[in-house]
């Protein structure tokens, strides 16, 4: 499943020298798309299985599985003590259960969460063949994340969602990202930071992922202990239960 606007003219005036050229938006991008294990390895994959724990800001874990499969299918299913909470989207339907909320059979989930839901399901990440897929990428500076000089790419999807991600200038590895959301309603900003990368099956995955919402309390942390790459993945798992 993952910007800085005051930092912008410091991070330049610390880490460009005077003269120095840019990549373009293009060299950065393939550059980042090479670090992940490149282009044609991260079409070539049809399926992905990742496995672990998740903690909420109030101190709740579960066992996390996230099962995402071509085009654009995702089920997240997170095993509480209270109960297990399921998002899902088939490519028609996004639905969920959160016992949470009081929830016990599937429902489909409101536009907002729909959003964050089918987003999470690009296996491919936004930045893979952009431009023919309709989403603007523009480079918004060279900005810092996790301490460490980064482009800040503007990322505008065909969905109007809009997103930065900043890529290590170094690495060329993601390792923080911001998303503008709706949760209830309510407008939202999400940050996630990426890190422990492990190899598996030649592709690059992010292992430990910490979150946040900007001006609230606490970080829901994802760690990541297995990662399957092509495991077979029954159609059935993606869709709401009582549809057909």
């Amino acid at each position: 499943m993952r910007v800085f606007w005051s930092g912008l003219v410091l991070g330049l005036v610390l880490t460009a020298p005077a003269g120095a050229l840019w990549p373009g938006v293009d060299g950065i991008v393939a550059r980042y798309l090479a670090a992940r294990g490149g282009a044609d390895r991260i079409r070539a994959v049809r399926a992905e299985r990742l496995t672990g724990s998740m903690t909420f800001p109030n101190g709740v874990s579960g066992i996390d599985t996230i099962e995402m499969a071509r085009p654009g299918r995702i089920r997240t299913t997170v095993h509480f003590p209270a109960g297990t909470l399921v998002q899902g989207f088939d490519g028609a339907t996004v639905w969920g259960i959160n016992p949470f909320q009081g929830d016990t059979t599937p429902r489909v989930l409101d536009a907002g969460t729909a959003k964050n839901v089918i987003a999470g399901g690009d296996m491919d990440g936004p930045l893979l063949d952009y431009g023919a897929r309709g989403i603007r990428v523009t480079l918004a500076g060279l900005d810092t994340a996790d301490g460490r000089p980064a482009w800040a790419l503007t990322v505008i999807r065909p969905d109007s969602n809009v997103d930065t991600y900043y890529v290590d200038t170094a690495s060329y590895r993601l390792t923080k990202w911001r998303g503008h959301r709706e949760a209830n309603g309510t407008p939202v900003v999400y940050e996630t930071y990426f890190r422990e990368y492990r190899q598996v099956a030649g592709l690059w995955f992010s292992c430990r992922l910490e979150s946040h919402t900007l001006g609230r309390p606490g970080e829901q942390v994802i760690i990541v202990d297995s990662v399957m790459v092509d495991p077979p993945v029954d159609d059935r798992r993606f869709r709401m239960p009582g549809n057909h």
